[in-house]
């Protein structure tokens, strides 16, 4: 997953969703993706008016064809229509500051986008006045500055609201978020200065168009206020019907709800249990916003399952992928008709900042694809038996020490220490692939160093230390388990299971490492010369492709034909 490019992620994204939660991510990453292009076409105004206009001749060429209009225009209609109806559905006001900036800035942007749609696309319709950087810009500078720029603000902030709750769950986002943070700061300041300088040169050098026609002005001017006022008047009445819904106007029949440590409080039908707990102030996690879009509200529900309505789609997705049982909910999607006891199930730190309290997303749990690696120092029990505590001290903090630094140079991360074993993780950081190769190659080093260290310890061990390795990739749930600040990174799930069967296999083999064959699939590597076996591990009624060896070369060499084609 950390490796899933844009496309593949969206798709991913919209299939998992129901078909509203799907056209609202769809729609706005229509209306993003034309955002970031317009914004990179004003960056350019920097270096040349004529560069600017060119990439503005192939963005119109784009979006004022009769696809892109109706992809665009029909994106930006979805969106509006569903951030309204999302608004007259509250049963609260109180959210975390971050999603009631996105839903003041979503409000203020058609009535602020008014003027642009106006004196750019339908003046161009009506009146054929070209939409070019010339034209438009002549028209903003000086007088209209203020108001362009922090119309482009407003958007740019909205989206990248809205697409931080869609990310924030993702197992890549807490890696890459420097890099889009940097991003979301640099694209609208150079789009800002890019055309305030384009407009300034125009001005000066006199190459500007000429002023909108007399009678473009007269006809503009009462469409647009018009426009505004009937999106004004559509915008407070889907937050009356709100504010009417959270007064209990359409019903006054109350449900209590029941809190740990036995808080009540009473809410309206018509609400989520979310927006209950937002309204009293109980601490209650939702990462995606209460999108449905993550399970970090997910709630167990103590009392009163019996007379719950059913899951809708949305919130069945979800609950299917986490394989919840019948008495977990979403509190972003659950509303109450009868009285509940309920028990939340990720803690929060409180309720107003809860969306974006989350920095680290393991600290909740994701699906990844990763290699793991497990190594166990071989009749070590045996060993002790006959030494003294020190010496099997020492012995074991010189094997497990070398043995941990080989996976951290290698770019792997070391999960736990068993006993004499190290269970290990590759591709936390990277992409799957990556964390296969890094994985094969920490086998060979630390094969090549086992004999190093048997060297070292030859004057205090007299037998031979040996060791087994297994590896296998595949989809684990990474998170962060135990309580307190400093709770270690680990995985869970049937590829940690396969892993540490196949260290196991290694005795029966006799032989040093065993590696299944999803991970050559991934590091694209050549087992040829190794020992090869179909068969049936432990624990899973379908046979796998196993591959063995017990030279540190032969692992080297199967990795080669994957570094010639990265240098390649």
């Amino acid at each position: 997953m950390a490796a899933l490019s844009l496309p593949r992620l969206v798709i991913r994204s919209l299939r998992r969703y129901p078909w509203i939660p799907r056209l609202r991510l769809g729609s706005g990453l229509i209306l993003f993706t034309f955002v970031l292009g317009h914004f990179l076409n004003h960056a350019l105004g920097l270096w040349n008016i004529d560069v600017m206009e060119a990439a503005g001749d192939v963005r119109r060429a784009v979006w004022q064809s009769l696809p892109g209009t109706v992809l665009l225009y029909g994106a930006l209609l979805v969106h509006m229509a569903l951030a309204l109806r999302k608004t007259a559905r509250r049963r609260t006001w109180r959210m975390p500051i971050a999603e009631a900036l996105q839903l003041a800035l979503g409000l203020t942007i058609p009535v602020m986008l008014i003027d642009h749609v106006v004196g750019t696309r339908l003046l161009d319709l009506r009146f054929n006045v070209p939409d070019t950087y010339h034209q438009v810009l002549t028209t903003l500078w000086p007088g209209l500055v203020v108001w362009q720029t922090t119309l482009m603000f407003v958007v740019w902030i909205h989206a990248c609201i809205g697409l931080r709750f869609w990310l924030a769950g993702k197992s890549f986002y807490a890696r890459f978020a420097p890099l889009l943070l940097t991003g979301a700061v640099l694209v609208p300041t150079l789009a800002m200065l890019g055309w305030i300088e384009a407009a300034r040169r125009l001005a000066i050098t006199g190459e500007g168009a000429e002023r909108l026609p007399r009678e473009s002005i007269i006809w503009a001017g009462p469409v647009i206020e018009g426009s505004r006022m009937a999106l004004i008047v559509i915008i407070l009445g889907s937050i009356g019907v709100g504010v009417l819904g959270t007064l209990g106007v359409f019903s006054r029949k109350r449900v209590m709800i029941t809190y740990p440590g036995g808080r009540t409080v009473r809410m309206r039908p018509g609400q989520t249990v979310l927006e209950v707990s937002r309204e009293n102030g109980i601490a209650h996690t939702a990462v995606c916003g209460g999108r449905a879009r993550c399970s970090t509200c997910r709630t167990r529900i103590l009392a009163g399952h019996a007379h719950l309505p059913p899951p809708q789609p949305r919130e069945q997705a979800v609950l299917e992928r986490i394989h919840a049982p019948a008495n977990v909910r979403l509190a972003c999607q659950l509303r109450p008709t009868a009285d509940l006891t309920v028990q939340p199930l990720v803690p929060a730190r409180d309720s107003v900042g809860a969306a974006f309290a989350v920095e680290d997303s393991y600290r909740w749990g994701v699906e990844q694809q990763v290699a793991i690696l497990f190594a166990d120092l071989r009749g070590f029990t045996a060993l002790s038996e006959r030494r003294l505590p020190f010496d099997v001290v020492f012995i074991l903090n010189e094997y497990l020490g070398l043995m941990s630094a080989l996976v951290r140079k290698n770019g792997g991360v070391v999960d736990k220490f068993i006993g004499d074993s190290v269970m290990a993780l590759f591709g936390v950081a990277g992409s799957a692939e990556a964390g296969a190769r890094q994985a094969l190659a920490a086998a060979a080093a630390m094969m090549e160093e086992l004999d190093t260290l048997n060297e070292r310890l030859n004057a205090q061990v007299s037998e031979t230390l040996k060791m087994g390795i297994g590896i296998h990739a595949g989809p684990a749930i990474l998170g962060r388990i135990g309580g307190g600040a400093d709770a270690e990174l680990t995985a869970l799930g049937d590829t940690v299971n396969i892993a540490s069967r196949l260290e196991t296999l290694t005795k029966e083999f006799g032989l040093m490492l065993a590696v299944s064959d999803d991970v050559f699939k991934l590091a694209k590597a050549d087992p040829t010369d190794w020992y090869s076996e179909e068969l049936v591990v432990r624990g899973r009624s379908n046979a796998i492709l196993v591959h063995a060896t017990s030279d540190a070369a032969s692992v080297r060499a199967a990795l080669a034909p994957a570094a010639e084609a990265a240098s390649g």
